[in-house]
This record gives structure tokens, C-alpha cells and sequence, in this order.
């Protein structure tokens, strides 16, 4: 186990500094673009990309033991309603999504990237649960 956590820090490692390139362009294109560009929302789209890599990518260094986790306190409607656009495009066209949030829901201290990776985890496994099709409800209660 030790030797996969070392591997999976090491390829962790070597990913975040190419992710970074990305992401660094990223932004400086969209510092270059004008507001009405119709290029802006293909390279948002590519930056918000690259900071969901970046939180998987701690998620490796934290199993690797090479980083620590980053507990704060969150909003979780917060966290799945930013999540919506990435959800929908995994599920697929032939699951419904549905998101309720919660109106009075409390606040948690956890690493946003470990609750996103939650939320993915069980999105994949409802997507694999309905191979012909269905209607997918995230509730926040």
C-alpha cells in the first residue's frame, strides 16, 4: 500500500505542474479576450476544468500522504450546485437530473475537494445503476 501511495503521489506531482500550464493559460486568455468573445466560454469551461483536476490532484497527494487535507467550512448546496454542469455532462443525456437544495440547510468542515469526489462517486454509481435511463434527484436535507 505504501508503495501505491508513493506512485500515486509521484504521478499526482508530475500532473499538477502540467495542470498548471493549462490553467495559467487559461487565465491569461481570458485576460486577453474581450467580455463578448464567444471564445470565453469554451476557455472557462477549460479553466474551471483544470481546478477540478487540481482537487483530484491533492486528493492523490493527500493518499499519498504528501499533502494534507484542507477542511473548511462549506455550503453544501454551494458545493453541488457547482458541480451541476460537470454532473450533467457524465450522466449523460438519457438521465434527468435534478438538484433540490436545502433552504435551511447547516454548514460542514470537510475538504471541498473530498466532497466533491463524494458527490462524483455517487452520481457514477447512480449513472451505472440506470444503463437504460432514468431520473437522478441530489437532495440536500
Amino acid at each position: 500500500m505504501q508503495a501505491v501511495g508513493e506512485l500515486a503521489g509521484g504521478v499526482a506531482h508530475d500532473f499538477n505542474n502540467l495542470l498548471m500550464v493549462v490553467k495559467g493559460h487559461a487565465e491569461m486568455l481570458l485576460d486577453r479576450l474581450p467580455e463578448t468573445s464567444s471564445m470565453r466560454h469554451g476557455i472557462e469551461q477549460m479553466q474551471s476544468a483544470s481546478e477540478r483536476a487540481a482537487g483530484l490532484t491533492r486528493q492523490l497527494l493527500a493518499f499519498s500522504r504528501r499533502q494534507v487535507l484542507q477542511p473548511r467550512v462549506l455550503d453544501l448546496n454551494e458545493v453541488v450546485s457547482g458541480m451541476i454542469q460537470m454532473v450533467s455532462r457524465l450522466i449523460g443525456a438519457n438521465i434527468e437530473l435534478a438538484f433540490l437544495p436545502a433552504l435551511d440547510l447547516g454548514r460542514v468542515k470537510a475538504d471541498p475537494s473530498q466532497m466533491e469526489q463524494v458527490v462524483l462517486n455517487l452520481v457514477v454509481n447512480a449513472r451505472d445503476a440506470m444503463p437504460d435511463g432514468g431520473q437522478l434527484t441530489i437532495e440536500n436535507f
